[in-house]
């Protein structure tokens, strides 16, 4: 049985970053690095947002289309041709199938990577306490997050094409991006860690990355 919620889901991300990022003799440690780096970075984006309401700031807001489908399917359970009169709303919500639409509603699409991270930058999703800290990317870290960006679209959808890639010149990427990992998961005080020894392992496993900016 497996149970993972979204603060697990971005600490596994991390820990599969950093085995493949200091297990380098396997020949597609690259691949597995940008695929879990981005996964780490979008989890721990998540995690620094949503808040209480995870509905209301992660989710995308449902379109017209979906509501008006749903309104409409609900409101076929209240009135019918054969009854005019509406029905008990306890014995609606007491149906499967309207339930079923409810939740089809309320189960939008987490909002995309870009998205959240630039809800990360803004006071109004990130001020949520006293402590509270609101991402301030560098121009070099824009450029990082969207080459690992790039990399991980390439390697997910992969294309039939052959592909090239000189691993040794991009460890800057690699640093620039762990450090938006350290301020979002570590830095920014808002994600909550139940656990104090999930925040222990965020803090070894950012660790194990050895970030050789050059200043």
């Amino acid at each position: 049985m497996l149970r993972i919620n979204e603060l697990d889901n971005a600490i596994d991300y991390l820990e599969k970053a950093s085995f493949h990022y200091n297990n380098r003799e396997d020949k597609y440690w690259f691949k597995w690095l940008t695929i879990s780096l981005h996964g780490a970075l979008y989890g721990f984006g998540v995690c620094a947002v949503q808040g209480s309401s995870a509905s209301l700031r992660v989710l995308k807001t449902p379109g017209k289309k979906k509501i008006n489908e749903f309104l409409s399917s609900l409101g076929a359970l209240y009135l019918t041709p054969d009854d005019p009169y509406p029905n008990d709303h306890l014995a609606v919500l007491a149906d499967e199938h309207a339930l079923a639409l409810m939740q089809r509603l309320a189960e939008s699409d987490l909002n995309g990577i870009g998205t959240i991270l630039t809800k990360c930058e803004d006071p109004a999703f990130m001020m949520q306490n006293t402590e509270s800290k609101v991402l301030k990317k560098t121009e070099i870290q824009n450029k990082a997050i969207e080459k690992l960006k790039k990399y991980r679209d390439d390697f997910a959808h992969f294309k039939p094409k052959g592909l090239t890639i000189i691993t040794e010149t991009e460890d800057w990427m690699i640093d620039e991006v762990v450090e938006v990992i350290r301020f979002l998961a570590l830095e920014s005080n808002n994600v909550t860690y139940y656990n104090l020894d999930y925040k222990l392992k965020v803090e070894k496993l950012i660790g194990t990355f050895k970030i050789t900016k050059v200043k």
